[in-house]
């Protein structure tokens, strides 16, 4: 399926996006990994900023392509979008982040004690090669919407 595909089944929605729109998406991503890295915080708690770090920075590609996710089913829909673009050679980026989507909205919402030190580490390591990834593609790939980054 490709992110037309999504489109025609209203999966996505069409975006037009701005280079200070993706400015600010990048921007959320690196305080959500700082706050991910902080010590004095539970691992819950950094392991959803690490979550949210790679989310914002997988939404702003998103939007390169002129797509966003809607409301409904946002964060799935968002790595899905991205599983379209990015392929098969991030099959297990995905898995991790799509298993973190669960376990971020468990930890956040229903109950304590779901994410571990060590799930915590390999998705902090994970969230900032994602971001790092994303924001050289955007670059590269997008020039006039990554030239601030």
């Amino acid at each position: 399926m490709s992110l037309e595909d999504l489109y025609r089944f209203g999966k996505i929605e069409k975006h037009k996006t701005s280079a200070q729109e993706i400015k600010e998406l990048f921007g959320v991503a690196e305080r959500c990994i700082k706050d991910a890295s902080q010590d004095s915080i539970s691992f819950e708690l950094r392991f959803i900023s690490a979550y949210q770090a790679a989310l914002a920075a997988g939404e702003a590609f998103l939007y390169c392509f002129g797509y966003r996710a809607p409301k409904n089913n946002y964060h799935y829909m968002v790595w899905e979008g991205l599983r379209q673009i990015l392929g098969g050679s991030f099959k297990d980026t995905f898995i991790l982040f799509d298993d973190a989507r669960t376990k971020r909205a468990n930890a956040f919402y229903d109950r304590a004690n779901v994410t571990s030190e060590t799930e915590y580490k390999e998705l902090y390591k994970e969230a900032r090669i994602f971001i790092t990834l994303v924001s050289d593609k955007i670059k590269k790939e997008f020039p006039k919407l990554g030239e601030s980054l």
